[in-house]
């Protein structure tokens, strides 16, 4: 049977998955196993072999502050509580390295300049505005409108301090 992958290598390794009831199963090369990270190295097929001979593996590592183990979090994909990123660190960059290819996110110079651009678009809207909230606030005094002066007043106020936020 050849590789449900590549469609090149005779298959050797036959993997189910079983989402929500519904059961996939891939029958994979060892090259197309490891590249979409089903096995870290064919140790990972073996263990359960290797335990009823009698060997001990090392313990598994946990959590100092919940308990939880990395077996949980490839499980569930989920943390039991903050410090896990810490104490999985070392694990969880070698797994994001294995099936992103990266292990951290990196902008691009072209991602950059577009937040770059929103905020200064945003920046020039807001002092549009505000200079048009001012130009009103003067022909309401001209026209001696002042509750609605006192209104625009308060408006500008407010603007000027979320500017001076960001």
């Amino acid at each position: 049977m050849k590789c449900s992958n590549c469609g090149k290598n005779n298959a050797n390794i036959s993997y189910k998955q079983n989402i929500n009831g519904e059961v996939t199963t891939l029958n994979l090369c060892e090259n197309c196993a490891k590249k979409l990270g089903i096995f870290n190295s064919f140790d990972d097929i073996f263990t359960p072999m290797v335990l009823d001979w009698g060997y001990v593996l090392p313990e598994e590592i946990k959590c100092k502050n919940c308990g939880y183990t990395l077996s949980k979090y490839k499980a569930t994909g989920l943390f039991g509580c903050p410090e896990c990123y810490n104490t999985f660190k070392k694990e969880i960059d070698s797994m994001l390295l294995r099936i992103q290819g990266k292990n951290r996110n990196i902008e691009s110079k072209r991602d950059k300049e577009i937040v770059k651009n929103v905020k200064e678009k945003i920046r020039t809207k807001k002092k549009s505005e505000l200079e048009s909230l001012k130009d009103e606030l003067q022909q309401l005094i001209k026209e001696e409108k002042f509750e609605d002066a006192a209104i625009v007043r308060d408006k500008i106020k407010a603007m000027e301090s979320k500017g001076g936020e960001e």
